[in-house]
């Protein structure tokens, strides 16, 4: 359960990340945006050549920082001397187009990054950078027209919207952790709650099948005594019996205890799926063709039922369909992922699909199919079954793009 919660943390910690990554690469477009829309309305600017290296300096370096945002992100989580160089770029601005304007939001957008990646004693580092530059700009020679403006009072309060950008940043950073922290309790409770289903199945397994073949061999070993008394020859054919049970009853008590060690949920679903059709196969004997496609994966309930869907329907082929080779297949394409469990086998009696066709088989005793319904009905998924007598079985469940929700990159210790 450890290794399962351990996963569970690191997928929510990438889909933190994630969330970040893409505020970041918001936060940059903005800063081109707002560094074009300078250049264009701008005319002091147009003819300042270098006001426009300036601009374009930061033009060019937010560009690459979109085309390599992954690195950019890790490199600066990392390095926060990254972003300090990232504010000298912005000091040039200042001094390149003035103190006002857009070229000061061109300073604020690092001061918001400072609050989104880091903690405060960094933050307030940078800030305090950011607020010191900002006053050298404003008192270099040069200014005397704005030091003896009416505005002195504001120009010298503006610094104040670094520690505002940093707190906004700071506090989106906040609600992505938030939102991770109830995604994560959800998670471990889903996990809970499969968990203890998965119990009650292995319990139900155990009384149906290994508790009612042990029962037998006791039985039947009860008879045996008399059986040698009075029928030599009936006695060795029991004693075979018991024998066979109990090499049923071993074969059960294993394929059980590898379902409680095999903990599928904490894997993708393409290697569950590889695992679990490779196992059946060498169990039972039975040729099977894996078309299980690289990456292909499911959120964590969906998973857990799709993964139970297909041990339900390999142990149906073992059971009645007689089946000489079967087909396993994940593939995951533009309308959603979709699982094939198929066989060779004697097929189904009567028509699947009809009306009332499960609810005939329930009536027969054989509740797998209908169990495999709901399963897939509770994750959001569509099972449908083809079959013809002496033509084989296939199993199909569908789960649309929708239901394929990513989870989801370490989220940096803060």
């Amino acid at each position: 359960m450890a290794d399962l919660t351990d996963h569970a943390s690191g997928s929510l910690r990438r889909s933190v990340q994630s969330r970040i990554s893409t505020t970041f690469v918001l936060l940059i477009q903005v800063r081109v945006l707002v560094v074009g829309v300078t250049v264009l309305v701008d005319r002091q600017v147009r003819g300042n050549f270098w006001a426009l290296g300036v601009l374009a300096l930061v033009a060019l370096l937010s560009g690459l920082m979109l085309l390599g945002w992954e690195q950019v992100v890790s490199r600066l989580y990392a390095q926060p001397a990254l972003l300090a160089c990232d504010v000298l770029v912005g000091y040039a601005v200042l001094e390149a187009g003035g103190i006002i304007g857009p070229y000061f939001l061109v300073t604020v957008i690092a001061a918001g990054l400072a609050g989104l990646l880091y903690r405060w004693p960094t933050t307030a580092v940078l800030c305090l950078q950011q607020a010191v530059l900002y006053y050298v700009a404003l008192f270099q020679g040069g200014a005397d027209d704005i030091r003896s403006s009416a505005a002195l009072p504001l120009l010298l309060a503006m610094p104040a919207f670094y520690g505002i950008g940093a707190l906004v940043g700071a506090v989106i950073r906040r609600l992505f952790d938030e939102q991770a922290a109830a995604e994560e309790a959800l998670w471990r409770s889903e996990a809970l709650a499969m968990a203890a289903d998965e119990r009650s199945r292995l319990a139900r397994e155990m009384h149906d099948s290994l508790t009612g073949t042990l029962s037998g061999i006791a039985l039947t070993a009860t008879s045996l005594p008399a059986f040698v008394r009075k029928s030599p020859d009936r006695a060795e054919k029991e004693a075979q019996r018991i024998a066979a049970a109990a090499q049923i009853a071993t074969r059960q008590a294993r394929s059980l205890i590898g379902e409680l060690r095999a903990d599928a949920v904490q894997r993708p679903l393409h290697v569950v799926v590889r695992e679990l059709a490779a196992e059946w196969g060498r169990t039972t004997g039975v040729r099977v063709h894996d078309r299980v496609q690289n990456g292909a994966d499911l959120p964590l309930h969906p998973r857990h039922e799709t993964v139970a869907i297909i041990k339900e329907a390999l142990e149906n082929v073992h059971r009645h369909a007689g089946a000489s080779a079967v087909e396993v297949a994940v593939t995951d394409g533009p309308d959603g992922l979709r699982v094939v469990v198929r066989d060779d086998g004697l097929g189904l009696p009567g028509r699947p699909g009809r009306n009332g066709w499960l609810d005939a088989l329930a009536d027969d005793g054989h509740y797998g199919l209908l169990g495999m319904h709901e399963r897939a009905r509770r994750a959001g998924g569509e099972l449908t079954v083809d079959s013809t007598p002496g033509g084989g079985t296939g199993i199909t469940v569908r789960f649309p793009r929708a239901t394929r929700t990513a989870v989801p990159m370490d989220r940096r210790s803060r």
